[in-house]
């Protein structure tokens, strides 16, 4: 590239707008600054959950950076909220459209100011995704910044537990002050969440995509470690505006394959299911939901970490995090991927196994709790499941797909089927659960709740009130067209599409129809009516005339971006994108 400033970008810029240079020396910038590489540093600072309270110190590090190497910061902020904080409330359903709109405002102070690049920090369920969407959207060279993992609580309790804990005491079976010494205990630090959920997973994608820096995936937030990440992030950044080093350069088809190699091997969050496909996109690459099914046929989990496996994900860097897991699995990932290193996936693994520091550093950690490394982190040899556990699921039910995160599936729920209870709502689903209403066996369909009937939300509640209890997580399943928190576990089909409020076939079941489930043949389907089983033709006939006198239900959302999202999302399929 050549290095004569006038050629940045931001300097282009100056020559047309004489306006700006005043308004920036405005600031307390110098006349020295406004020749520099200007950089974007955008994070999701806030008060909205513990995984970016923490922010501020990492923005400082990472502009400190930046000036280090000659480059100006300019800091900015969108940020996100909590899925924890809206799970089982209307505001759930602002959770995934949050993610597009965040992006749109990160490609706002992208390109609309005059940057050369963008290092961007976030750790946590949509900030992750919309980072990384704003990335490969922008195409100016960036960095992503993972914001760090919270240290483990007392006797090892997550925030997620809450939800089971809170409905055995709305039933009486657990006394309030045990539900309240836990969640005064759960999040002891700053942080993602303490279990390969949503956040968890986002950042170790991040990295498995080369667009962070090596071994900066879950960091434990209060480690100094991850001031470190934060400065070097911010110096490495101005480097690649120096190379003209761009995100599609780096996002190929190759890199997404990587991701979702990772992603089956730590046993990841099925909302990325929703997040790689629109990233993908962005960066001109088709990453289809059979991709996510193809290759974790053939990937092992390998990671025993929360919420399927044992151990808090703290512990899961201790062990050397993602480049322990790519080492483990070198011959299955395209070594030849471009990174934000400005080296390949290949070099700097190299340059990992062999430096005499980065693997001492982290199981000296491990060694204070005499854990060994291959308990967290499991060898090839000896996996914590065969394959990477997400299956795509067609039949007449799901005529475009549904998922299901398959090694956290009791192996007798692998194939079942069972009569449908139905539910225009989650809260109805819910109610029946906690007042003991659904019997062993029953298939719930929970409809209505994909992104354009509302937002898509989580249906967490009643997939942690179901995993809980004893007499339905092994004979009970639920099948919805929304989605799950990446905490979820147990026999949860989601993602069906197309969706009820689109006429999808799972807006035509009733309460008695036999529903199928079958993880094997990768089958969804109605095999019956009135708790008995008919043949296929008759079934498509039972279907064809309930489709006839179906009619989609009255807006739920008529104002405000809800009502904007229903009108443009897209499937759950394509990752319901809002363009």
């Amino acid at each position: 590239m050549d290095t004569d400033r006038p050629q940045l970008r931001s300097q282009r810029l100056r020559l047309v707008n004489h306006q700006g240079d005043a308004l920036r020396l405005g600031m307390n910038w110098t006349e020295e600054d406004l020749g520099k590489p200007q950089v974007l540093v955008d994070s999701a600072y806030g008060m909205g959950h513990p995984g970016t309270f923490h922010f501020r110190e990492l923005v400082d590090e990472v502009s400190n950076g930046v000036y280090e190497a000659g480059g100006k910061p300019g800091v900015f902020a969108v940020s996100d909220i909590c899925d924890g904080v809206v799970q089982a409330t209307n505001g759930m359903s602002y959770s995934l459209i949050s993610r597009d709109i965040m992006a749109a405002m990160v490609e706002i102070h992208a390109l609309g100011h005059p940057h050369d690049g963008m290092v961007l920090v976030s750790g946590n369920d949509k900030s992750v995704p919309a980072h990384l969407l704003a990335i490969a959207r922008c195409n100016l060279p960036a960095i992503h910044l993972p914001g760090g993992t919270q240290l483990n609580a007392p006797d090892y309790v997550t925030s997620n537990q809450m939800w089971e804990m809170g409905a055995a005491v709305e039933r009486g079976e657990l006394p309030r002050e045990d539900l309240q010494s836990a969640q005064r205990g759960a999040c002891p630090t700053c942080g993602a969440c303490q279990f390969m959920g949503s956040a968890s997973t986002g950042q170790v994608l991040a990295e498995a995509l080369g667009l962070a820096l090596p071994g900066s995936a879950l960091v434990p937030a209060p480690l100094t470690k991850l001031l470190r990440y934060a400065r070097a992030s911010g110096k490495q950044l101005v480097d690649l505006i120096r190379r003209n080093l761009t995100p599609r350069e780096i996002l190929t088809r190759e890199a997404f394959e990587n991701a979702v190699v990772l992603h089956a091997a730590i046993g990841g969050s099925t909302n990325a299911l929703l997040h790689l496909p629109v990233i993908a996109r962005e960066a001109g690459v088709e990453l289809t939901i059979d991709d996510f099914d193809r290759i974790h046929r053939r990937v092992p989990v390998l990671a025993n970490v929360k919420t399927t496996g044992r151990y808090p994900v703290e512990y899961f860097w201790y062990a050397g995090g993602v480049p322990a897991v790519m080492l483990e699995l070198r011959e299955m990932l395209h070594l030849e991927s471009l990174t934000v290193t400005g080296k390949t996936l290949g070099e700097n693994l190299d340059e990992i196994e062999h430096d005499p520091f980065f693997f001492r550093e982290r199981l000296g950690y491990l060694n204070n709790y005499k854990i060994a490394r291959d308990e967290i982190i499991r060898p090839r040899s000896d996996p914590f499941a065969d394959d990477g556990g997400l299956a795509i699921l067609y039949g007449n039910l799901a005529p475009d797909g549904a998922m299901i995160k398959t090694f956290s599936v009791p192996q007798q729920m692998h194939t079942h089927v069972g009569p449908a209870r139905v539910f225009d709502f989650e809260d109805e689903a819910v109610h029946a659960l906690l007042q003991r209403q659904v019997s062993p066996g029953d298939v719930l369909v929970i409809r209505y709740e994909g992104p354009r009937a509302n937002g898509m939300p989580e249906m967490y509640y009643a997939a942690a009130i179901l995993s809980a209890d004893p007499a339905l997580n092994t004979t009970t399943a639920i099948v919805t067209d929304g989605r799950y928190s990446g905490a979820m576990k147990g026999p949860c089909v989601g993602h069906v599409a197309p969706e009820a409020l689109d006429g999808g076939a799972i807006a035509l079941v009733q309460d008695g129809d036999l529903v199928e489930i079958d993880i094997p043949a990768r089958r969804l389907a109605v095999v019956g009516v009135d708790n008995e089983r008919r043949p296929a033709d008759e079934i498509d006939a039972v279907l064809a005339e309930r489709r006839e006198v179906w009619r989609a239900p009255a807006p739920r959302h008529e104002t405000g971006i809800l009502s904007l999202y229903s009108r443009v999302a897209g499937s759950s399929r394509d990752g319901a994108p809002m363009s």
